[in-house]
């Protein structure tokens, strides 16, 4: 079940939630999708509270759990918890207490980023508590519906060439996803149907590089040019290129490298090699020639920086992503 479904089969609320969503943007969603449905918006001032995460968390949720509502039937508390906002075990104990103690005119959104073990008691204990929601961030088949139903909430179509690139660029970030989607059906008013030169014409003047760049760059991490390398990545940033994209292409790439490198064990087929990759033998061909500026030990590095950096930049740990992205590179070199 996806928020929407959720949200709409919903008759009225209950006492307390539990939502667990990896993606910040389904989070958001539900948030945004409960408040309209269930707080009256002449009531939310005095009656909905948002407590988030930080100095005497526990103390300022109990407080506004047991505080009756002012001048309505029900009063609303919303608490997010980020990714980087983890609970001990402690910390759940006393979580656990106030979802059990709260007032009965009062209904809690707890939402958080971080998953818990279902064989753990505080799962147990919370599930006959709260009402207990996952939301799962759409992968394969299921992103594909997501994407064509976000065009069709604006009456509009895409074809399937359309799809995969978007989800090639922006994989299922959905944050921008949705904005990348408003960008196009705004520069295409009229248009009923939108096609992939239509997509193409708005982000590849900006943002699009062809994988071609992407070898030439790796090329320059594997002779250990530091100069040139960062050189070709501020050019590829001043042409408008999404930090995220890049770093999804590099990682598509070094991927691509490091399964090329561990076949070329076996075989110096290419053909073979593509055949068991499933890709065409062209490009598996020019990574078995790239592969050769790398151990396998560099291209995990690479890869597990590359990670760590997508994971910090849609948590927002990187302020300044252009800089982060330049001492990325000068790791990679050094390795």
């Amino acid at each position: 079940m996806d928020v929407e479904d959720f949200i709409k089969k919903e008759k009225k609320p209950k006492k307390a939630y539990y939502i667990y969503a990896e993606n910040s943007y389904l989070r958001n969603k539900f948030k945004k999708e409960f408040i309209v449905k269930f707080v009256p918006e002449e009531i939310r001032d005095f009656n909905l509270s948002y407590v988030n995460y930080g100095d005497e968390y526990f103390k300022r949720l109990k407080n506004a759990v047991q505080t009756p509502p002012m001048g309505a039937e029900k009063r609303f508390i919303i608490s997010h918890l980020e990714e980087g906002d983890s609970l001990n075990k402690g910390e759940k104990e006393k979580l656990l207490e106030i979802f059990e103690n709260i007032n009965q005119s009062s209904t809690l959104v707890f939402l958080t980023a971080n998953k818990i073990d279902k064989r753990k008691k505080f799962y147990l204990t919370l599930k006959e508590v709260v009402e207990y929601l996952e939301f799962d961030t759409p992968r394969y088949r299921d992103l594909d519906k997501w994407i064509i139903n976000h065009f069709k909430e604006y009456n509009k179509k895409i074809d399937k060439k359309s799809i995969k690139m978007l989800e090639n660029m922006f994989s299922n970030k959905l944050e921008i996803l949705n904005s990348e989607i408003e960008k196009i059906v705004t520069r295409y008013p009229e248009k009923d149907k939108i096609s992939y030169y239509d997509i193409k014409e708005i982000i590849s003047r900006e943002k699009f590089i062809e994988d071609e760049e992407i070898f030439n760059f790796l090329d320059l991490i594997g002779d250990k040019k530091t100069a040139q390398a960062l050189l070709t990545l501020k050019e590829m940033l001043n042409k408008g290129v999404y930090p995220l994209y890049l770093l999804t292409m590099l990682k598509n790439q070094i991927e691509l490298l490091m399964q090329v490198k561990f076949y070329s064990q076996y075989t110096n087929n290419n053909k073979k090699i593509a055949s068991k990759l499933g890709k065409h033998p062209y490009p598996v061909k020019k990574a078995m020639q790239r592969s050769r500026n790398f151990t396998q030990k560099e291209l995990e590095k690479i890869l597990e920086e590359i990670l760590r950096a997508n994971y910090h930049f849609l948590t927002g740990y990187y302020p300044d992503q252009n800089t982060a992205l330049e001492m990325i590179i000068i790791k990679s070199i050094v390795y």
